[in-house]
């Protein structure tokens, strides 16, 4: 994996050893940072990169002993695989060393710095923080309750690393070769999404727990019932009443329930399934279909309402994820 050369030297965005140009075009294109260096040290630095969808992927070397004072980077999520070289990087209290073949991830929570030696040549993947988030949101079909925070390291030994490893990989071989960028261009968006979703499933963090529970977790029959029901009545209005009685329960026990298992209510689910459901289709859409169509379909009846939930779970309006597929 990872020749020494890198894999996206057709997508060079910088080779310089001045300084100010450095720091200035590694700001521009990863994140606003401040940058020193050891007295009579001497850049030789190559910046590469490709850009697909809420993604960016980087190969980055100094060429020189540098310290990275990057602040809080709220925007996005930094993942590093060290290829060659070493160094450290912290995030608040906590420290990371960087290593051949092992994965530091600086989240954006607290203050970041990064110090790293002449050899040190890092592959670089910045996610943007806002999807990302939301693909958590999908995956666990319900809110977040707190900033998602991944594990500032995970060794190489890692179990997930295997597939985050040969992800990355795959998109490198994807933009090693100039005769696919049209080809790699038009897939950014999907590409970024299984990303995202490799990412969240591979790599630990403060929700991995919780992802876990959705999937392996036994849920009472009432429970399972009532989901299996939503599952296959969402285009239809489904009264809460109807449903606890569908389930032989009471309307409380069903409440119980599902904020016990699935952590949200019955009503919540509904909604978030509906959401996604209907992103779904949107994405899906043909020429001729339009937002009304595809909502009325899904048994949205309240357009305005539907619009406001589906922008904050999906950062956009439905019009506006209709318009992206024409």
């Amino acid at each position: 994996m990872f020749d020494q050369r890198s894999s996206l030297r057709h997508h060079c965005l910088m080779s310089s050893g001045g300084f100010g140009e450095v720091k200035d075009r590694v700001s521009h294109y990863l994140w606003p940072h401040q940058m020193k260096m050891q007295q009579g040290g001497a850049l030789q630095s190559q910046l590469y990169g490709v850009f697909f969808g809420s993604s960016a992927l980087f190969d980055l070397h100094y060429g020189a002993p540098v310290e990275i004072d990057a602040g809080d980077i709220s925007d996005y999520y930094l993942i590093r695989v060290t290829l060659e070289g070493s160094g450290m990087v912290s995030l608040g209290k906590q420290r990371a060393f960087l290593r051949k073949g092992g994965l530091t991830i600086s989240s954006p929570s607290e203050r970041s710095f990064i110090r790293i030696d002449k050899d040190c040549r890092n592959l670089i993947l910045r996610v943007d923080r806002e999807a990302l988030e939301r693909q958590l949101q999908v995956l666990l079909n319900r809110r977040l309750r707190q900033p998602l925070v991944f594990d500032i390291q995970v060794e190489a030994e890692h179990q997930g690393m295997a597939t985050v490893r040969a992800t990355l990989d795959y998109i490198c071989q994807l933009y090693g070769d100039a005769s696919q960028t049209l080809t790699t261009s038009a897939m950014g968006g999907s590409l970024s999404d299984y990303l995202l979703s490799v990412l969240l499933t591979q790599l630990p963090h403060n929700y991995s727990v919780d992802l876990l529970q959705d999937q392996r977790q036994p849920m009472p029959h009432h429970i399972k019932k009532a989901r299996d029901y939503i599952e296959q009545h969402l285009a239809e209005p489904i009264a809460l009443a109807s449903l606890a009685h569908f389930c032989g329960v009471s309307i409380r026990t069903l409440q119980n329930g599902f904020t016990r298992f699935l952590q949200q209510t019955p009503s919540d689910y509904v909604r978030t399934r509906r959401l996604a459901l209907v992103h779904l289709a949107l994405q899906q859409a043909g020429p001729a279909d339009s937002v009304t169509d595809v909502l009325l379909c899904h048994g949205v009846a309240s357009f305005g309402h539907f619009a406001m939930q589906y922008r904050k779970q999906y950062g956009c309006l439905p019009s506006e994820t209709l318009r992206r597929q024409a």
